[in-house]
């Protein structure tokens, strides 16, 4: 049993303590955002994440969690982990004012011979920049980056693919990964810049890889082929796998794009140029123009005076999180060439477009509508009868973006059934 420290509780900050201390540690959560520290106290998330109130009241309970925004608290923790945001700036490059703030707030609290732990996404020598803000050489920095997903945040702390822990002492970076008591898990130690770039390295792949998906989702509606057999052939290669293979209206969330031009900037700024990068961020673009175009076409090539329903507003199932979010830049580009949206999303009750209706049933979004467009791969939307849907709205038109639906079904309903590549 170890006493943890984390800084921030985001969705990162909050699903690594709260796991922690279900592990058996002693952990103290510190925030400064006092109203979100008392929700919290009295047992209810923050975050929309299946179990995580169930789990952070049974450990408030049993006295392995405490939430705090006194920063004091950290003071008796022999390892303080780094989970405070890094968004993205003007530039692209990551924004390490958070990172850098909260150093220079430990440099008085921090405990005698602690291990500082960055499990914050920052770009490649930013642990340098910590180790010279801290200034306190009997601290070790070590860096761990985090590899949770919204909405199966939990099960992934717990059922990890790897650990990746980094430091320029090893011992130190073993006594970090010993935390999670996942002895039959991949576990890499090698340096802080090496783990850093792991986490870059790998979301800024995974992009690349949507975005190839996405354009042979449009070769194969253009040339006639089945883009959901053609990408199964895919998966079943071992060489390339099944997972990251189904098209949709793009990619998106809180971290894909921000890594993904911080990744640009890193090579950039180092004399290197890593076209596929910006090939894959343009591709990105070109999707949701893509799905905006499939709309406007089966509409008789204008949008202008048309009332579009579109399901789904987070940037993927199991998740409140609409941070650039596929579903947002679709409707954007939508509203942009005259149309008027109404959305229904399960969990998201708001949206950053002043103009977009959302409503709380999923009825009340098809009234009337011209076409019906689904962004997002709820589970609700598949349970949907489409036989209930036919009579509200004004056309039977149907654009499934992530393929979920049963064809067949809404065909012999009486919709126009229109898939993302077939």
């Amino acid at each position: 049993m170890a006493n943890i420290g984390v800084m921030g509780t985001g969705y990162v900050g909050l699903t690594t303590a709260v796991c922690f201390s279900e592990l058996g540690h002693k952990v103290v959560g510190f925030d400064i955002d006092i109203k979100k520290v008392n929700t919290l106290k009295s047992g209810i998330s923050t975050i929309h994440e299946d179990g995580m109130s169930e789990l952070i009241v049974k450990n408030l309970n049993n006295d392995n969690l405490v939430f705090t925004d006194s920063i004091n608290h950290i003071s008796d923790c022999d390892f303080v982990f780094l989970c405070v945001p890094t968004p993205q700036d003007s530039d692209g490059s990551a924004d390490l004012s958070y990172v850098i703030k909260a150093a220079k707030d430990l440099n008085k609290v921090i405990k005698k011979n602690a291990i500082l732990v960055t499990k914050s996404t920052v770009p490649v020598n930013a642990w340098k920049d910590i180790v010279s803000t801290l200034q306190r050489e009997d601290v070790t920095v070590v860096s761990n980056p985090e590899f949770l997903r919204e909405g199966t945040a939990i099960s992934d702390f717990f059922n990890p693919d790897r650990i990746v822990v980094g430091s320029l002492i090893s011992s130190k970076a073993k006594e970090v990964a010993e935390l999670y008591k996942q002895g039959n898990v991949t576990t890499i130690i090698t340096d802080n810049s090496s783990a850093e770039l792991i986490k870059y390295a790998s979301n800024s792949f995974l992009a690349i890889k949507l975005s190839y998906v996405n354009e042979i989702a449009a070769l194969c509606e253009a040339v006639g082929a089945n883009a959901n057999d053609v990408l199964f052939g895919m998966g079943e290669d071992t060489r390339i796998g099944s997972k990251f293979l189904k098209p949709g209206p793009g990619w998106g969330g809180s971290c894909f794009p921000k890594d993904v031009r911080a990744l640009r900037v890193t090579a950039e700024n180092n004399s290197i140029n890593m076209s596929l990068l910006s090939a894959a961020l343009e591709s990105n673009e070109k999707t949701f123009r893509r799905i905006a175009d499939k709309v406007e076409h089966e509409l008789g090539n204008s949008l202008i005076g048309k009332k579009i329903c579109v399901w789904g507003l987070a940037f993927k199932a199991g998740t409140d999180d609409f941070r650039d979010s596929p579903s947002i830049a679709v409707i954007e580009r939508l509203i942009g060439r005259g149309a008027s949206v109404v959305a229904y999303d399960p969990v998201v009750k708001k949206s950053n477009i002043e103009s977009l209706k959302i409503t709380s049933k999923i009825e009340e979004s098809c009234s009337d509508v011209d076409a019906i467009v689904l962004l997002t791969e709820w589970e609700d939307f598949k349970a949907i009868n489409p036989d209930s849907i036919k009579k509200l709205v004004k056309n039977q038109i149907i654009i499934d973006s992530r393929n979920i639906l049963n064809r067949d079904l809404w065909m012999k309903s009486g919709f126009k059934y229109i898939g993302n590549g077939w």
